[in-house]
C-alpha cells in the first residue's frame, strides 16, 4: 500500500507552507484524503508530483510570496548543504548542470515555475531562457502567484531571452548575467529555443560543454529537453552533457 504524507511532508514536498497546502485543499485545489476521528489530511506522492507538472495549467492557484523578493538577498554562494530545486523535495550540489526531460508543456512549464520562484525565494539572480509565447505563459504565471515580476525585470533579478544565434553569443550572455550576479544565479532554457533557431546538434552540444566548463558555486543551470521534439541523438547529447538528469520528478546523476 502507498505510503501517504501528512501536512507537513506535502509541503515539504511542494516547497510551500503547510498553510498553503490546507488552503489549496480547502480549495480543492489539491486532493486530499482525510483520516481518522480529527479528519487529518493525508496525500498520496503520486498526486502531489502530478500537481507539480499541472501547476501553471490552474489560474486560481495562488502561492505564497518569498520574503525576499524585495528586501535582501540572501547569500546562496558556496552552499554546501545541496541546493533546492524547488518542487519534488530536490536537491542537488553547489554548482550542477542538470537536464529535465519531459513529455508535455505543461510539465515543463510546471518546473520552470517552481524552479525560478525557488532562485527569487533565495535571493538569486534568476535568468528564463524560452520561446517568446512560453516566457509569457510563465511570467504571467508568477506574477498571478503575487510575484512582483515588472519589479525584478528592473532590478536584472530576473532575466528573460530567446535565446541567441550561435553558441559562442549565448554563452557570453549567460556568462556577462552571472558575473553580474551578486548572491547566485540560476538558469532555466527550454532548449525548444535552440531547435526553434535551427540550431545543429553540434551547436547545442557545444553550448552545453561550454556551460561545463563555466561551472562554479552559486551557479545553477537547469537545461529542458522536450522528448517529443527532439530526436533520440538530441536527447542523447542532452544526458552525456549534464551531471544529472530529471525525469517524472526522478533525479538521477549521470555518469558519462
Amino acid at each position: 500500500m502507498e505510503k501517504l504524507l501528512n501536512v507537513r511532508q506535502a509541503a515539504a514536498l511542494l516547497n510551500v507552507s503547510q498553510m498553503t497546502i490546507r488552503r489549496w485543499t480547502n480549495d480543492g485545489l489539491l486532493p486530499c484524503f482525510r483520516i481518522g476521528k480529527k479528519r487529518e489530511r493525508r496525500f498520496s506522492e503520486e498526486n502531489l508530483h502530478a500537481f507539480i507538472a499541472d501547476r501553471t495549467n490552474d489560474p486560481t492557484v495562488r502561492n505564497r510570496p518569498a520574503e525576499n523578493l524585495t528586501g535582501a538577498p540572501k547569500q546562496t554562494s558556496g552552499r554546501t548543504d545541496g541546493v533546492s530545486l524547488g518542487f519534488a523535495n530536490l536537491h542537488v550540489p553547489d554548482g550542477s548542470h542538470l537536464t529535465h526531460l519531459y513529455l508535455d508543456r505543461s510539465e515543463a512549464l510546471g518546473i520552470q515555475g517552481f524552479f525560478v520562484r525557488q532562485g527569487l525565494n533565495t535571493g538569486e539572480t534568476v535568468m528564463v531562457v524560452t520561446p517568446a509565447d512560453r516566457r509569457d505563459t510563465l511570467l504571467d504565471t508568477l506574477a498571478r502567484d503575487g510575484i512582483p515580476v515588472r519589479e525584478l525585470i528592473k532590478q536584472n533579478r530576473l532575466i528573460h531571452d530567446t535565446g541567441r544565434q550561435t553558441p559562442e553569443q549565448m554563452t557570453e550572455l549567460i556568462s556577462g548575467s552571472a558575473v553580474s550576479a551578486n548572491n547566485g544565479f540560476r538558469l532555466v532554457g527550454d532548449m525548444v529555443w535552440a531547435a526553434a533557431a535551427g540550431w545543429s546538434m553540434e551547436q547545442i552540444k557545444t553550448l552545453e560543454e561550454n556551460t561545463n566548463t563555466r561551472l562554479a558555486p552559486g551557479l545553477l543551470v537547469l537545461c529542458q529537453y522536450s522528448l517529443t521534439e527532439f530526436s533520440g541523438a538530441q536527447t542523447m547529447i542532452a544526458l552525456e552533457t549534464h551531471g544529472f538528469s530529471i525525469y517524472k520528478n526522478k533525479l538521477t546523476r549521470l555518469l558519462f
